[in-house]
């Protein structure tokens, strides 16, 4: 991402903690809060109207369920990444939630800068799980938004750094190594690259890296 505040949309149907949000990150420059919505279908009508870069959304919403609203935000509002929340997070919502699309997932009890990390995190395109469960379980949770994924679609700065590493010779787990995430991680993030470009190999992957300037011979 560059050095531009992050555009925010902040989605719960409980209205104080909601405000409570939007005035912390209204204090935050790293952050513009571009609206609050309180429904699942006002909610993926603002991502529409307002493209922001991370909504970050309560899994309880009026109308409609996080996970629906999580899928359809990921197929027609790629360059929008989503951040949930819950009071007490369990298995069956981090995987249901990674499973659809999301990039983070935390506990309503994290404080301001755990909040604010997992957004600035998933603006990247990189995971975020407040909860004790490794990145390794993250990797498992995201496999169902994999294999649906079509080619194309917005590259993410994780994966541009994957596809750099790649071009230049890295394997995956040496890539995983220079950017201090897990083996499965990064094989999660060559996937999705892959899937994106349409990619057979990595000298695809290459190609892509020259055509882009990510990389030069």
């Amino acid at each position: 991402m560059p050095n531009r505040p992050i555009r925010l949309l902040l989605a719960d149907s409980h209205q104080l903690f909601r405000q409570g949000l939007v005035a912390l990150f209204e204090q935050d420059p790293r952050f513009i809060v571009m609206a609050q919505t309180n429904t699942g279908e006002t909610t993926i009508d603002a991502v529409y109207r307002l493209s922001p870069n991370v909504l970050l959304a309560n899994i309880d919403l009026h109308g409609l369920e996080s996970d629906e609203v999580t899928r359809r935000v990921r197929m027609h509002a790629s360059k929008t990444e989503v951040v949930l929340y819950s009071r007490e997070p369990t298995e069956a919502e981090m995987r249901l939630a990674f499973g659809s699309g999301a990039r983070g997932f935390i506990s309503q009890e994290c404080d301001f800068t755990q909040i604010a990390q997992a957004v600035l995190l998933a603006a990247r395109g990189e995971y975020y799980l407040s909860e004790p469960v490794s990145y390794d379980q993250v990797a498992e949770f995201v496999k169902p938004i994999l294999k649906s994924q079509r080619p194309g679609g917005v590259i993410t700065h994780r994966e541009r750094e994957i596809a750099r590493l790649l071009a230049d010779g890295y394997s995956t787990k040496e890539a995983a190594e220079v950017l201090n995430i897990s083996p499965k991680t990064a094989e999660t993030h060559r996937a999705s690259l892959m899937k994106k470009l349409n990619a057979k190999n990595v000298t695809d992957i290459v190609k892509y890296c020259i055509r882009n300037g990510i990389i030069q011979l």
